[in-house]
């Protein structure tokens, strides 16, 4: 359709029919020639009209757009309004069951309200207070027997649970009148609760601890045990199997109130009846048998035999000495002296006239055979672990021991010589020293000394000795007069004593760890002097030539 410039075609009414815009048609001036002429000879053909007009159908009245779009709003509002009314119709059937009873999944104090009334439910959970504040109680049990009971009434405890039903109530129903809950509000809450646990407790109105703490504070001072330490009573140098006596550690005990306070008050809050075991916690000592078992272990036995030529003052003479160290006990740090403690060796001292070396020769002195105990008790000394201060071997080769571990002593010829040692080990040591029967043959004897102390975890000590020169005797023999008639008496007699040759012998100390060699040290370098023979020649006349 086409216009002519300068005009806009308004619309009547401004709506949809049959799917297109419709519009008022526009005047006639406006129409172009064609249509025009098609016009009048339709005109023509109908007859025309007045003055030579054809007769045209009168248009059909439009409705206008604006009407159709208000009814269209009225029907959508009516039909929203209608789905809104039976959507909150619906949410308030929802609620409506559970408006006058607790929500679902709703406890107090154990108890399940779901589905009762404020009445129902109320009734049920303060008669369960009632029931549990009258009943309730806590049995502290000492053992044996003996126990403590706390009452509701000890303590004075009440409880109101008003509050837990308020707030048990106060799921899915409008109990603010501040924050007012809408009936969407209340069911989704309610929706909610059907998949949630709301679980509420009777508030502890009153309840006077203090009468806990009076109370386990009685039973922790009745409980309270001090721990005693073992100690040792006393040192039995002759009982090999059991040398040590010790005064037995005692545990003592205490009770620990705390966790039990905690537990009672636990109980408390939830009135929960029943007993509470106080145990007391043992107290362990701070010395026990089994740690002085490690200050007094053996650290050394050493042992010697005693030859069956050996007479028996000469074996009496070492059970004197052993008598003097058997059962005493070194401080660490301290210092042994065999002199000092054997003491002289004299006849008033009990020793008596045995066969000795002395300068190379065998000679009879008081006191013979007890370098022997000497020797035995340097053995136990240097693998004991103990540090030797003083030790000078023999002139000669002794028959109980090997060359570099004998010790000689000496207090009588114008210089004494003395074995000593300090004691160095953390811990005090013990000796034992006895003449003991050979185990594999009753007959012979020989020296034991065992020496105990601090333990060496493992660690043993040996003396080993290697000689590493060997010093031929001289070939010309030694003259002697024997002017005190040891071996002859007259000038006719002579007696032959066979030299020896000499040695230099050096003495290792290995020290091993679970049996491994972890160390090897030089002790001592002694030289042993060659002798010739020696003839001891009488001096005595016989009478009568």
């Amino acid at each position: 359709m086409m216009y002519n410039q300068g005009y806009r075609p308004q619309p009547q009414q401004q709506g949809t029919q049959y799917g297109q815009n419709w519009y008022a048609p526009a005047p006639k001036a406006a129409q172009p020639a064609q249509a025009r002429s098609r016009a009048t000879e339709g005109g023509n053909r109908s007859g025309g009209g007045k003055n030579g007009a054809s007769r045209r159908p009168k248009p059909r009245k439009k409705r206008s757009l604006k009407w159709q779009l208000v009814k269209t709003l009225l029907v959508l509002a009516l039909l929203g309004g209608a789905i809104a009314a039976g959507y909150i119709w619906k949410t308030q059937s929802d609620i409506k069951p559970y408006m006058s009873v607790f929500a679902e999944n709703v406890s107090v104090d154990g108890i399940d309200l779901s589905g009762k009334t404020w009445a129902e439910g109320s009734q049920l959970v303060w008669d369960q207070v009632n029931q549990k504040q009258n009943s309730w109680y806590v049995r502290l049990c000492y053992g044996a027997g003996q126990y403590k009971e706390i009452t509701a009434q000890t303590l004075g405890i009440s409880f109101d649970p008003t509050a837990a039903l308020s707030q048990a109530w106060a799921v899915g129903h409008d109990v603010d009148a501040n924050n007012r809950k809408d009936i969407f509000a209340l069911r989704d809450e309610i929706e909610r609760a059907k998949t949630t646990s709301n679980t509420f407790s009777s508030a502890q109105q009153s309840a006077d601890t203090t009468q806990i703490d009076m109370i386990l504070q009685a039973a922790q001072n009745a409980a309270y045990r001090s721990p005693t330490d073992a100690y040792l009573i006393s040192f039995n140098p002759d009982d090999s199997a059991n040398p040590f006596t010790y005064q037995q550690e005692v545990y003592g005990q205490e009770l620990d109130i705390t966790a039990v306070r905690e537990r009672i008050l636990e109980m408390v809050n939830n009135l929960e009846s029943g007993e509470v075991l106080l145990e007391p916690t043992p107290i362990a000592p701070n010395v026990t048998v089994a740690d002085l078992a490690k200050t007094v272990e053996l650290r050394c036995r050493a042992v010697t035999p005693i030859s069956s030529s050996s007479t028996e003052d000469r074996t009496e003479n070492i059970r004197i000495a052993f008598s003097k160290i058997n059962g005493m006990s070194l401080a660490d740090g301290k210092k042994f002296s065999f002199n000092n403690t054997v003491g002289r060796r004299t006849l008033d001292n009990g020793f008596l006239p045995a066969i000795e070396y002395a300068y190379g020769y065998e000679t009879w002195g008081i006191g013979g055979g007890v370098c022997q105990a000497s020797s035995t008790v340097y053995l136990a000394a240097v693998q004991g672990g103990m540090t030797i201060l003083n030790r000078e071997p023999h002139s000669k080769e002794v028959s109980y021991t090997e060359l570099g571990k004998d010790a000689t002593v000496s207090d009588t010829r114008g210089r004494e010589i003395d074995f000593t040692f300090r004691n160095n080990s953390g811990g005090t040591v013990y000796l034992a020293a006895h003449v003991i029967s050979s185990p594999s043959n009753k007959k012979k004897l020989m020296c034991e000394v065992r020496l105990y102390g601090p333990s060496l975890n493992g660690a043993t000590y040996e003396l080993v000795t290697e000689t590493v020169e060997t010093i031929p005797k001289p070939e010309e023999p030694t003259i002697t007069n024997d002017k005190n008639a040891n071996y002859v008496t007259y000038v006719d007699e002579t007696k032959t004593i066979k030299g020896h040759d000499g040695y230099v012998v050096e003495a290792y100390l290995v020290t091993r760890v679970n049996g491994v060699e972890t160390e090897r040290s030089k002790v001592s370098t002694d030289t042993y002097p060659a002798k010739a023979d020696t003839v001891y020649v009488g001096v005595t006349q016989r009478e009568g030539v």
